[in-house]
């Protein structure tokens, strides 16, 4: 239900039809900023779902803004400040594919190199073709499949490196067809970590930290979510839409050590990502020093393979470099990588002739993106006119507040509809319950209070409802998703297994 609202959305962000002026555009500095500053705050009042954002706009080699606006917890009432750290999922891709880069001029891992240079020390059930490179995992060309590799890294947790190396050579097939077609995916960038485990002895998330976090003196920036909450950070809590009160509630999925992946995994805060956007605005160089090889920068900025973008601001026809989507925001080039989990939202993205940047961070999962989208145009159209904007974008805000709260009765009505739904499952409901087990995706927990079916995987945990098809349930182990369980009998009427994603899980107690 999820996607029908957001599809809704996403239909009233339309392109302003204002062509761009002089950088400066004639409006001072105090009122640009004055002017973003109301018009969050006009934001988070006409969409009081959304709890916090973090928004930082960097021009030349300065920041114009950095700043934390509404809740970083609502309910242990911390207020979101620049320095509060949101989750900023596939934006993590633009941090992985530099420090690729960063590897690749030093000739640990190269980017030319094909990937089974460095499957030696897996046991492949199918060997990956030796067309396929390093650089295709990290462009989305390689036409490898895996879904299990994904799934644990990315929502169960349930991915110990030991565990990763298995399900990466047990679980990796590869599709002639797809190979060279860009095709936006996170298995590349799992694929290169478990790559970059096996050849270097090395986690990914140190070597962000070790490359990139650490250089450019990111204080507020981690890979690993129990170092913040160690060192006392404020961290940004994920909420998503309860579907039966209409409220913003927190998600029951969080990010934890586990779960936090190379293609989506750090959190980071407005004052830090604007480090991150001067740095690669001005090849390479932050605070007056050379903090990266202006030629890596350069590398990752480049398009390797074409793309086609359906989704505003930045749609249109395309191409994408090492993490990076590069595109048109109306006739200027823009350099850009959002990310998206259950519970937040992240828009990152500059125009490099301009040398602007903007970059908008929310915890929240439903109006969040749309709205994190609406502050970035506004910033740019604001500032790179000089022209009064805020009319066209107050009708904007309007019909995003309008379009949600349509979309949003429209996702408790299917709620309220799907709850009226007669089970049909044949058995009483404890006999439904165990432990079940597949070799890629883990292990899998049903458990049953008498009444409810409590269905977990790794970090995963929901209640289940029913759904349409004899021996079916319906659950949302990933929040604002809906996937079937199908269970099986055996011979002796008694449960034997289940279907999970296309994956079958036996039983095992």
């Amino acid at each position: 239900m999820r996607k029908v609202y957001t599809l809704a959305l996403i239909a009233f962000l339309l392109n302003s039809a204002v062509a761009f002026g002089q950088t400066t555009g004639g409006r001072s500095e105090p009122q640009f900023t004055t002017d973003l500053d109301a018009f969050v705050r006009d934001i988070l009042t006409k969409l009081p779902d959304i709890p916090g954002v973090g928004v930082v706009v960097v021009q030349g080699d300065r920041v114009l803004l950095a700043r934390g606006y509404g809740m970083a917890d609502r309910e242990a009432g911390t207020k979101a400040d620049a320095d509060t750290m949101f989750y900023i999922a596939s934006s993590t891709k633009s941090f992985t594919g530099l420090a690729a880069a960063l590897l690749d001029r030093e000739g640990k891992i190269k980017l030319e190199d094909p990937v089974s240079k460095y499957t030696s020390g897996f046991s492949m059930k199918q060997s990956v073709p030796d067309q396929v490179t390093i650089r295709d995992l990290l462009i989305h060309t390689s036409g490898l499949r895996n879904s299990a590799l994904g799934f644990r890294m990315a929502y169960s947790g349930q991915s110990d490196p030991k565990d990763m190396a298995k399900v990466f050579a047990d679980g990796t097939s590869f599709n002639d067809g797809a190979y060279g077609k860009y095709s936006y995916t996170n298995l590349g960038y799992n694929i290169y970590a478990v790559l970059l485990q096996d050849h270097l002895n090395k986690r990914w998330q140190d070597l962000l930290q070790e490359r990139i976090f650490d250089p450019l003196k990111m204080k507020h920036t981690t890979a690993y979510i129990s170092r913040a909450k160690s060192k006392k950070w404020s961290v940004a809590a994920p909420y998503i839409i309860d579907p039966i009160t209409g409220r913003s509630t927190r998600s029951p999925l969080p990010k934890t050590d586990s779960n936090m992946q190379s293609a989506g995994g750090m959190f980071t805060s407005a004052s830090d990502i604007g480090r991150w956007l001067l740095m690669n605005m001005n090849d390479g160089r932050l605070d007056g020093k050379q903090v990266i090889p202006a030629e890596i920068i350069r590398a990752v900025h480049k398009g390797y393979t074409t793309t086609t973008r359906d989704a505003p601001p930045f749609s249109g026809n395309g191409e994408y470099g090492l993490g990076w989507q590069i595109g048109k925001y109306k006739d200027e080039k823009v350099i850009y990588h959002h990310g998206g989990f259950p519970g937040y939202r992240a828009h990152v993205s500059f125009l490099p002739d301009r040398k602007v940047g903007v970059a908008v961070l929310v915890n929240d999962g439903a109006a969040g993106g749309m709205a994190a989208d609406l502050i970035a145009t506004y910033a740019y159209d604001s500032l790179l006119t000089g022209a009064n904007v805020d009319g066209e974008y107050a009708k904007r805000l309007e019909d995003l507040s309008t379009s949600f709260e349509n979309g949003k009765k429209r996702f408790m009505d299917g709620f309220a509809e799907r709850a009226k739904r007669p089970w049909q499952l044949t058995k009483p409901s404890a006999e439904y319950a165990g432990i079940f087990e597949n070799d890629l995706f883990g292990t899998m927990k049903v458990a049953s209070d008498g009444k409810d079916l409590i269905v977990s995987l790794g970090n995963m945990k929901c209640t289940a409802t029913a759904f349409t098809d004899k021996e079916t349930i319906r659950v949302e182990l990933i929040p604002g998703t809906g996937e079937v369980i199908k269970f099986a009998l055996g011979a002796d009427e008694k449960v034997e297994s289940l279907t999970y994603l296309g994956a079958v899980f036996k039983r095992k107690s």
